[in-house]
């Protein structure tokens, strides 16, 4: 079929399905040959003929169209890329959606998760590039040249740009073919047995390779798979799959090592995710999940028959798992086998209704000193052993009241020097400094701020225990108070404090206000 499609083609090119192509110049083909893009190893290859008109104009539009679908293939084989290796950005996609970066699978799956908003920005960009240029023909921007890097677009680069584009269009098409088929552009082809492709291979004319092994060999190889395949061509392991791709755990489960896994179903996971209230995405998104699957796996092949009421197996994630039996089922944890001994190449797989939750990790006592606050240079800083390990509730205490003083003592230094330039009208004749306290109207306004402090500590901005220290709520929507800009805050304020006591100590001594001590 491949020979006698390429003599058509050649016989009606050349007039003989036996020309030498090379012999043929009066092609029209050929008025092409020295354009760019032609280039090793096929050289000019246009085996549909749309060139052979000869027209230069429907060539470049041709060329222009490959370059930006080359551009687009080769964003898109980035963005498939960079997640699995640099990972999300921090933060929401979309606040209003509560949606993090996080929760946005790689790949086609994140079509749908991606809002509305955000496909509108890429079309926007995408019809700002379009519509920014005059790509008319014989401009520059007609050949691909938008000049966004001033005379950057040479020959050879451009050459360059339409070799990466054609090998980015293969790479976006194959990504595309596989996630679509196994759920994962990384998957492993030759796990994914699950495949409608793969019952090609039952049929009469199917021919292995020839590392293939044939006869006895072949049919018990097909019989016991790895666990991974063996899972994967199950069907109803759908989200265990995906869960050991996500974990990096699919080349673990698929070597020559002999495991013994206790198998969730798609059933149970839909348990846990009604259990835990959570998507599946954001159950992939666990940073436990390792731990969670290391936890249904058990070194060694331990059949159904080697199970004793009572027995205890140690899981690879540490914890042990309990064996019950009783009544003709099986139990391991809180889950029920429902289906035993399905033999693997590797080792067992036992199928149980329920998944495996690692027992928590006892807590740590209460350490002040890994709490916010302990930072350079000093570190955790508490001579006097003010703060005791285990109690959180005196820490917390201790913490609120330093942060309430570092904000005080902020304004109060920034009032200090704003108050020597500048006073608010009817307040000329007040001194700036000290005297500001003992001498009217600024003894009126020293005893509003104490009523106004008064009414914010005790009615408004009360401390809430569930909240941190200083936590007194979002109202601006900043969203803002996370450990990094707690710690800064910590630390301005120690420095305010230090500030105001330095210039109320000076200013006793020296009888100057704050900038006048510095010779302002």
């Amino acid at each position: 079929m491949m020979a006698i499609i390429g003599m058509f083609f050649q016989d009606g090119l050349t007039g003989s399905a036996w020309g030498d192509w090379s012999l043929y110049t009066a092609s029209p083909l050929r008025a092409f040959e020295s354009e760019f893009g032609v280039q090793a190893p096929v050289g000019f290859w246009d085996p549909a003929g749309f060139t052979a008109d000869g027209s230069v104009e429907n060539f470049n539009r041709r060329r222009q169209t490959e370059i930006k679908h080359g551009r687009i293939s080769m964003l898109a084989t980035m963005g498939y890329i960079t997640p699995e290796i640099t990972g999300k950005f921090p933060g929401f996609l979309s606040p209003n959606a509560g949606l993090k970066f996080a929760d946005v699978p790689n790949g086609l799956a994140a079509i749908s998760k991606v809002p509305a908003a955000g496909w509108i920005q890429i079309l926007a960009y995408a019809a700002f590039c379009e519509a920014s240029q005059d790509q008319s023909a014989g401009t520059k921007a007609s050949t691909g040249d938008f000049d966004f890097l001033a005379s950057y677009y040479t020959d050879t680069r451009r050459n360059v740009e339409i070799a990466n584009g054609r090998l980015a269009m293969m790479a976006i098409i194959g990504m595309f073919f596989q996630d679509g088929l196994t759920g994962s552009a990384w998957g492993d082809w030759a796990l994914y047995t699950a495949s409608p492709l793969r019952a090609a291979g039952s049929f009469a004319g199917y021919q292995a390779p020839q590392a293939e092994k044939s006869g006895r060999a072949a049919v018990v190889a097909r019989r016991a798979e790895n666990i991974a395949a063996t899972a994967i061509a199950n069907g109803n392991f759908t989200i265990l799959v995906k869960a050991l791709q996500k974990a990096g755990l699919v080349e673990t489960v698929s070597g020559t090592t002999p495991y013994t896994v206790f198998a969730p179903t798609d059933a149970a996971f839909a348990d846990l995710l009604k259990e835990l209230k959570c998507t599946p995405e954001q159950l992939l998104a666990n940073p436990d999940l390792k731990s969670i699957l290391l936890y249904h796996v058990a070194g060694g092949t331990t059949l159904s028959s080697s199970l004793k009421d009572g027995m205890r197996v140690t899981s690879a994630q540490g914890a042990q798992l309990n064996v019950q039996i009783g009544g003709g089922t099986v139990k391991v944890g809180r889950a029920t086998v429902t289906a035993a001994d399905v033999a693997c190449s590797n080792g067992v797989i036992h199928v149980i209704d329920k998944v495996l939750l690692p027992p928590a990790k006892p807590a740590e006592a209460f350490d002040p000193a890994q709490q916010v606050g302990a930072g350079a240079p000093l570190g955790f800083f508490d001579p006097l052993g003010f703060s005791k390990k285990g109690d959180k509730a005196g820490f917390n205490n201790l913490q609120a009241s330093e942060i309430k003083h570092g904000r005080v003592a902020m304004m109060a230094a920034l009032g200090a020097v704003v108050q020597h330039y500048v006073k608010f009208p009817g307040f000329e004749s007040v001194p700036t400094g000290l005297g500001a306290v003992t001498t009217a109207p600024g003894t009126y306004g020293f005893a509003a701020l104490f009523l106004v402090s008064g009414v914010l500590e005790l009615a408004i901005w009360t401390q809430d225990d569930k909240k941190e220290p200083g936590n007194f709520g979002d109202p601006a929507g900043l969203n803002m108070y996370n450990p990094e800009m707690r710690q800064k805050e910590i630390n301005n304020g120690r420095m305010g404090m230090f500030s105001a006591i330095g210039i109320i100590g000076a200013e006793v001594l020296s009888g100057k206000d704050g900038m006048n001590q510095l010779g302002f």
